[in-house]
Parts: structure tokens; C-alpha cells; sequence
């Protein structure tokens, strides 16, 4: 999907054909006014208007003859399925050694996988059963397989196996993908993310089955032509090999598919009308000031993917004819869908005459890259919303949602019975079968510093965040400049705080907010009688060394680091005194206190206060200040029958 960037001068987007899954495809125009943009792809059927698209005069086919090493492609066909797509799926390793052996006429070969557990279940199998076709080199696979800690990693590279995916850490990818290039391996069990990213030909490819397991919400998807195409296209080594050998195996009722392979990917269509793709995309447009009503919205669609393919195949669209006027009454239909459903969540203001402005949610929506539901969700949020109805609405969210594997469910249930909040129910049935189930636990896991066995997991916890403060972002500012309910921004402060801190609360400590402080580190402090920053500064560096067992250096640091954070502070002062108008006003006083003199000043800062005011009724936000770095005064209206019983 293409996005607004002014500050850029040259877009090379890679894999082109990508439009063909479910993202969306925007307007061009808007970013290509001083923007050279050279886009590429390895399978694109439709190039012409994908061109058109992006507004490119010129287009360039570079069919099989431009390849450095010819292609040859076998569609093995390894029985019927039967009623049971998993021991079908499971079935396909006991064919792997016989197509290796078959196939590979001694050369590296790669066999894509469609899942982490997949590529090691299949390496240590071939590790313990299939014999290399030649000669191995021992002392470099025994070199390799000592620079990792991984025993099961270890085994399969002293038989010249390995496996590679994103579960890995990065050192032991590192160590595969050397030993692969190297020429050591003869064997490389992987996911199709190696396909899209690390550069690994191999004289041999298998495609171990044409469909993966995507979670129990949708079961077996077959994988999309695209991805079968980048990992048919790393069968060949430039230099290396004349030929190059790939394998598809799949089921004897999808082998004539798959022989059809040659003729490339199905033609790529648009996915602007699917899901809120319109709604959020004429958002963008309508926070910015260029669509102010229906007819500008069908306007802005004449220059999207969805116009250049309706005019040539209207049936998938759903429209039976072709003419201007069907096309246009068509989108104008669509356009009004989405301008109502802007409105519902008072996004936009409608006048009379049709036309609309963006409102509060509009701009917060666009500017934090917030999809539909997820604004809707933050702007139903009550006004005396609590942390467990934020967790439940951050876990709702799709964008940070990640499938249900088998192979974690396990540690996933281990994890919920530690965290803080529980779903309603008897707690011994409760079972993490689904994606909002397991973002649930990921978010409270991330903030108890929960250490997960499965990599998979840990780094999906880390990238749980990244979503989940863009989204709390939005709730505090939305919460501020559009609900105004108080009590909203400040839960979604002291969520983002607890996520970004670790913290539920001060009553967890909070010294582990200092760099190199952990978790338990926290604890033994606090259990030695060190719990605030106070307590840090005041201590000596001989009491951390012994209640930690550092270094006197960082012990040091540590005292440093508080007496930073201890340097400024501010007092409030607060009283109601009647007004002029018969009702009363909050006048509020903040002195600033600086110790030690003002060293830390300007970007340097480490501590930063915001003042919000407000009361428990909806609405009741009455005032806020960020960033008060200074003595100030202010004066703030109270709400009438303020202070009255």
C-alpha cells in the first residue's frame, strides 16, 4: 500500500504483486509529484495497468529467457488427503528423503516449510534417517554447530543439516545461512520468509505441501500463488549450477493446478472495497482537506488500483455492466457507505448541503495509523474505563493479534495463570485458543517481564508493544481532545507507562525504569530496603554493590541515574474559590524545584510532568498541560453544582 511521504525523493517498492493480498491500495497522486518510483516484481501478470497505477510510462517484461539459470518445475503428487488435513500435511516428511534423493543429484537443497515447528521436526528427522549424498565437511559443520547453544540446532549441522526461521535468534540464523553459503549443509529445512528475504539459492527446492495451517479461526489456507513463485524462483545457483531443480508436492486432486504453474500468477485485482480498506483509506483524504464530500471521494477513486480493474472486470466487483454511469453510481454507493460509518464515530461533521469536515477522531485516527474498528472500539470506551477494559480492548485489535500455534499453547496457558487480570469464568477451564486470547496474555506477560522458552513468543510480545502504544497514543489523545473523559487519558497513561516500564504500579518499584536495572533486580533492592528513587540516591554505592552483587561502577550509576531523575521537581497547590458568577473556580500553583543547580536542561531531561484535571462525569476533562517545566499559575472553571452534595 502506498502511503504519504513528502520528505522522499525515490520509492523502489519490491514485490509488486503483493496488491494481490488483502492491503490496501492508495491514491498515487498524492505522493508522486516529486517522487521517481521504480517498482519491480518476480510474478506479475497484469503489468500494464499495474503500471497505469502507479502512473509509470514505462513497463518492462523480463520473461524466463532473462533467467542466469534455467528453471525445470515437477508437481509430485503424495496421495489424497482424506478427512484429515493435518495427518495429510504430516504424511509429506516420510516422501522428503526419496525426492532429496531423487532430485538434488548431490547439491544443496532447500525445503520450504510452513511452519517454525515444521523445519525442525522435518531437519531432525533427516538428521537421524537420510544419509548425505557426498561427503561431508567435517571439521566446518563442527566449527558451525560449536558457535551455537541450541542442541537442536547442534545435532542437525553435524549431519549437515539445519534449519531457518524467524523463531531463530539472530545469531543462529546468522550461523545457518554462513554454513549454507559456505557450501557445508546439503540440506535447509526453512519457512517462506526465506523465500521473501535472505538471499540462499539452492540447485534444488521442495515445496513440502501447498497449504499452511493459519489458526484455528481459519484453518488450512492454501498459500497464495506469489509466495509458491519466490521460493519455486531460489531453485538455481548463479555460477554454480547450468539448471536449476523445483519440487511442489502436494495432493493428487491439486497436482493439475500446480503444473499450471508456468502461467504465472492470477491477475492482480484490488482490495480497496474488502474489509474498511475505503473507510480508512478516504479517512486519510478527509483528515487532510481534500475530500469534503461524496462525489470527491468517487473522484479520488479514479485514480486507485479498484478504478483501473472495475473498468476491465466488473463481475468481481460485484457490478453487472461497465458503463461510466454503472461505475460511477457503484462508487458513489460504496463512498456513502464508508462517509456513513465515518460518521457514526463522529469522525466527520456532516452540514446540510452534503459536504462534511473531519472532527477530532478523523485527524487521531490518520495521524497514529489507527484502523476502523479499533478507532470505534476506542471511541465506545466508557468514561470510567479501568485497566482491565483497556487490556480487553488493546487485545480486540487485529493489527496486533498473531495466530494460535499448537506448539505454544502450553507455555501461553502457563503464562495466563501468572498475570494480573483473568477472563470471567471458572478459571480452570479458561484455555489461550485464540488470537485475542493470546494478546491478552502477551500485553500483561510483557509488563511481569514473563520469559517465554519459545523465541516465536518473546519476539511477539516485544512487537506487541510497538502496535499497542501507537494505539494507547490514540486513546489519551482522543480521550483529551475529543471525549474529554479524564478518567480515559490517565488509564491510558499509566497502561502505556506499565507496558513501556514493565511497572504495574509503584508499588512493583520503579527503579528498574533506570538502564541495566531488571526485574528482579528491583525486588532484591527492594528487599534490601531500597525501593524509591529517594532510597537509591541516599544509599551508598556499598549497600547496591552488596544488595545486587555488581560492580561498584554501576552501583555508582545507579545512584546517578536517580539523583537525575530526583533533580527537578514540582509541587502542587490547589484550592477552590468562589467566582463572580456564583460558582467556583480551581486555582492551581506549580513550583518548580531544581537541586544541585540546572544541569539537566532543554532534550537532556529525563523526567517530564503533564497536569490533568478533571472529574468523574462524562465529559469532565477540565483541563491539560503537558510538559510543565516551569513555575506556573492557572485558573480552571468548575462544572456547575461543583462541590455540592
Amino acid at each position: 500500500c502506498f502511503v504519504k511521504y513528502r520528505l522522499i525523493n525515490f520509492l523502489f517498492p519490491s514485490h509488486l504483486h503483493t496488491l494481490n493480498d488483502s492491503f490496501k491500495q492508495a491514491q498515487p497522486n498524492d505522493l508522486m509529484s516529486n517522487m521517481r518510483i521504480v517498482a519491480v516484481s518476480a510474478t506479475l501478470p497484469n503489468l500494464g495497468q499495474l503500471a497505469s497505477f502507479v502512473e509509470s510510462g514505462e513497463a518492462y517484461v523480463f520473461d524466463d529467457s532473462y533467467r542466469p539459470v534455467p528453471l525445470s518445475i515437477f508437481v509430485q503428487a503424495c496421495g489424497h488427503i482424506g478427512k484429515n488435513r493435518y495427518l495429510f500435511d504430516k504424511s509429506l516428511d516420510q516422501h522428503v528423503p526419496s525426492i532429496l534423493k531423487r532430485f538434488s543429484s548431490g547439491r544443496p537443497a532447500i525445503v520450504f516449510c510452513h511452519s517454525k515447528k515444521e523445519t525442525e521436526t522435518l531437519s531432525s528427522e533427516l538428521s537421524n534417517s537420510y544419509t548425505a549424498p557426498t561427503k561431508l565437511n567435517d571439521s566446518a559443520l563442527r566449527k558451525f554447530a560449536g558457535q551455537t547453544n541450541t542442541p537442536s540446532l547442534q545435532k542437525c549441522l553435524l549431519r549437515g543439516i539445519a534449519f531457518h526461521h524467524a523463531g531463530l535468534d539472530a545469531s543462529d540464523r546468522r550461523i545457518v545461512e554462513e554454513a549454507f553459503t559456505s557450501g557445508s549443509l546439503f540440506c535447509l529445512c526453512a519457512t517462506s520468509t526465506l523465500a521473501m528475504g535472505v538471499n540462499l539459492p539452492a540447485f534444488l527446492v521442495v515445496i513440502k505441501g501447498t497449504s499452511a495451517y493459519r489458526g484455528a479461526a481459519n484453518g488450512h489456507q492454501d498459500i497464495d500463488m506469489g509466495t509458491l513463485l519466490q521460493m519455486v524462483g531460489r531453485a538455481g545457483r548463479p555460477g554454480f549450477d547450468k539448471s536449476g531443480t523445483a519440487v511442489i508436492m502436494t495432493d493428487s486432486l491439486s497436482k493439475t493446478r500446480y503444473e499450471n504453474i508456468s502461467q504465472g500468477l492470477k491477475v492482480v485485482e484490488s482490495h480497496l472495497l474488502e474489509s474498511n480498506n475505503l473507510t480508512e483509506c478516504l479517512n486519510n483524504e478527509i483528515s487532510q482537506g481534500v475530500i469534503t464530500c461524496a462525489e470527491e471521494a468517487v473522484d479520488w477513486i479514479k485514480h486507485s488500483l479498484l478504478f483501473h480493474r472495475i473498468q476491465s472486470n466488473p463481475l468481481y466487483y460485484g457490478l453487472s455492466g461497465r458503463s461510466n454511469d454503472n461505475i460511477h453510481s457503484f462508487l458513489l454507493a460504496k463512498c456513502a457507505d464508508s462517509i456513513k460509518k465515518l460518521s457514526k464515530i463522529r469522525a466527520i461533521l456532516e452540514q446540510d448541503d452534503g459536504t462534511f469536515s473531519p472532527d477530532a477522531a478523523s485527524h487521531i485516527m490518520s495521524r497514529n495509523f489507527i484502523d476502523f474498528e479499533t478507532m470505534k472500539s476506542i471511541v465506545k470506551l466508557p468514561h470510567d474505563c479501568g485497566p482491565l477494559q483497556l487490556l480487553h480492548m488493546l487485545s480486540r485489535c487485529e493489527k496486533i493479534q498473531t495466530p494460535v500455534r499448537r506448539a505454544e499453547k502450553k507455555e501461553l496457558n502457563e503464562a495466563y495463570k501468572l498475570v494480573k487480570y483473568k477472563f470471567e469464568g471458572p478459571q480452570s477451564k479458561i484455555r489461550i485458543q485464540t488470537p485475542e486470547q493470546k494478546a491478552f496474555v502477551l500485553l500483561q506477560s510483557s509488563i511481569g517481564k514473563h520469559h517465554f522458552r519459545d523465541a516465536s513468543l518473546r519476539r511477539e510480545m516485544s512487537n506487541i508493544l510497538d502496535g499497542a502504544f501507537r494505539i494507547l497514543a490514540a486513546v489519551e489523545e482522543y480521550a483529551r481532545v475529543g471525549s474529554r473523559n479524564g478518567q480515559v487519558a490517565v488509564q491510558g497513561w499509566l497502561m502505556r507507562r506499565a507496558l513501556y516500564s514493565s511497572l504495574w504500579g509503584e508499588k512493583d518499584g520503579v527503579l528498574n525504569q533506570i538502564n541495566g536495572i531488571s526485574h528482579e533486580m528491583t525486588k532484591k533492592l527492594t528487599n534490601n530496603g531500597i525501593k524509591t528513587f529517594a532510597d537509591a540516591m541516599n544509599s551508598s554505592s556499598e549497600e547496591i554493590v552488596d544488595a545486587l552483587n555488581v560492580t561498584p561502577s554501576f552501583a555508582s550509576g545507579v545512584r546517578t541515574a536517580s539523583a537525575k531523575i530526583l533533580q527537578r521537581t514540582l509541587k502542587l497547590f490547589a484550592c477552590t474559590k468562589p467566582n463572580e458568577a456564583g460558582g467556583l473556580d480551581l486555582h492551581i500553583k506549580v513550583e518548580r524545584k531544581v537541586k544541585g543547580g540546572d544541569t539537566v536542561t532543554g532534550g537532556n531531561r529525563i523526567v517530564y510532568y503533564s497536569l490533568l484535571v478533571y472529574t468523574d462525569r462524562p465529559g469532565g476533562l477540565l483541563h491539560y498541560c503537558e510538559d510543565l517545566a516551569s513555575d506556573a499559575e492557572m485558573i480552571v472553571s468548575c462544572p456547575p453544582k461543583f462541590g455540592r452534595a
